[in-house]
């Protein structure tokens, strides 16, 4: 039976996902709390700005050689874009303007000679209140140089940068390889946890009816995992044993009966020909068919084929065919055999092999008649043809047990195919069947190189 896709998310997707998004909402959190913690407190955010745009305005001012000219393109464009909100001023020790831009902007008091032996930030307006005016001296100049930065607005966002750059310096930076690592670190974490469980379900998937159950190694799987490989196991051990019980007691009935039914076969054939006997003998040999299909069924399903096991296809069918004879003679049918040029050599039983072959041939006589023909090859194949009216429209379940289509010959089980599917299972081998050219149903047996 073919597995149908599972479309149910798996465990580990969903652990997954799960974790990202509690990843997302941390940073999320910490992104609000950097948010409502800046907003809070607006002078230390008015500070920190001031302090880059004078820190800015120096090192353009240390790249421009000095030059109170050249600073006016390093400067940026908010003081030309933005004259009523945003000045600088550079002015020596004696209070001397030598450059700027939006001079006019700033207060004629705050121009004055003042202490030069550290930087300066005040509120006109009160802590925290636009405007602000920060001074700063530029490093290493000579004469000593100082710089005024003055805000009165904010219509080039540069509070707006500040906060970013309070985001990724305290948000982003630190959390987010923090985020990566713990999930990265989660996954291979759940990957190698749910390990145990993933060989368990492959385990329990290879069971196939009437094969010996491998125990799992699962020394180091976590205890609840253990727990549940172990119920499986011992399940399976329960419904092997039932199996083999219900099998093993098929067996002992075909075989119970195998032995009369083919006393009253032999006896039966000691009488004379007449037409009144015709119809009795065939019922008798249809019902020691089904005796032997019994045995073969519950032998196919105890089935195993060791690796070192190798059978030659030409003499298999060669010897299949040969047996046959005498049956398709009295069925008034005609096998004929075209074996391959070389020898075959398959990895499997090659009793096994006969007796799928013998199925497949016995088969086509019976609800066929006529001319079968056994091809082996091409590859590792045997073909059973025959040139009966075909298959029926719908052959769904033609390879299940007890199986009979509509219109069967009398005296069959249903059993011959399933049977040629457990003994092609057991080889790791296919069967396939189709139409033949012409008329007629073809029936192809595959095989692994031995």
């Amino acid at each position: 039976m073919t597995r149908a896709p599972d479309t149910r998310p798996r465990l580990q997707t969903t652990l997954t996902s799960r974790l990202i998004v509690i990843a997302v909402m941390v940073i999320l959190g910490n992104v609000g709390f950097v948010a409502l913690f800046d907003a809070s407190d607006r002078g230390a955010l008015l500070l920190d700005l001031t302090k880059r745009e004078v820190l800015r305005l120096e090192a353009a001012y240390i790249a421009a050689g000095g030059q109170a000219d050249a600073l006016l393109a390093a400067a940026g464009p908010i003081y030309s874009e933005h004259p009523e909100a945003y000045a600088y001023v550079l002015m020596n020790s004696d209070g001397t303007v030598t450059g700027g831009q939006n001079v006019e902007l700033v207060p004629a008091d705050m121009l004055r000679p003042g202490p030069f032996a550290s930087d300066w930030l005040a509120w006109p307006n009160g802590a925290g209140q636009l405007p602000v005016v920060a001074t700063h001296n530029i490093a290493g100049s000579a004469p000593p140089v100082s710089v005024v930065f003055f805000m009165t607005s904010d219509p080039a966002d540069l509070m707006g940068a500040e906060v970013w750059d309070e985001f990724r310096g305290h948000v982003w930076l630190p959390l987010l390889p923090i985020a990566i690592l713990l999930i990265g670190g989660t996954l291979l974490t759940l990957r190698r946890a749910l390990r145990p469980v993933a060989e368990a379900a492959a385990w329990a998937r290879a069971i196939e009816p009437g094969q010996n159950v491998s125990p799992l190694d699962q020394a180091d799987a976590p205890a609840e995992i253990f727990d549940l490989t172990d119920a499986v196991q011992r399940s399976f051990a329960r419904l092997d044993a039932e199996l083999n019980a219900e099998q093993r007691r098929a067996a002992e009935a075909a075989h119970a009966l195998r032995t009369p039914v083919a006393v009253l076969v032999a006896r039966l054939d000691e009488l004379p020909d007449d037409s009144a006997f015709a119809a009795v003998k065939t019922d008798v040999r249809a019902l020691s068919r089904m005796v032997t299909q019994f045995l073969s069924s519950a032998g196919a399903d105890r089935l195993e084929v060791s690796d070192d096991q190798r059978a030659e296809l030409n003499a298999v069918a060669r010897k299949t065919v040969t047996d046959l004879v005498p049956f398709a003679d009295v069925q008034g049918a005609e096998v004929d055999l075209y074996p391959a040029d070389g020898p075959l050599v398959v990895r499997g039983s090659a009793d096994a092999i006969g007796l799928a072959l013998t199925n497949l041939i016995e088969n086509a006589i019976i609800h066929a008649g006529g001319r079968i023909e056994v091809q082996v090859g091409p590859g590792r194949t045997i073909s059973v043809r025959d040139h009966g009216p075909g298959l029926p429209e719908s052959a769904d379940g033609l390879f299940e047990p007890f199986h009979r289509g509509k219109g069967a010959a009398r005296g069959g089980a249903g059993l011959g195919l399933a049977i040629v599917s457990r003994i092609q299972r057991a080889h790791g081998g296919t069967v396939e069947t189709g139409p033949a050219p012409g008329q007629g149903v073809v029936f192809r047996l595959g095989y692994t190189a031995g």
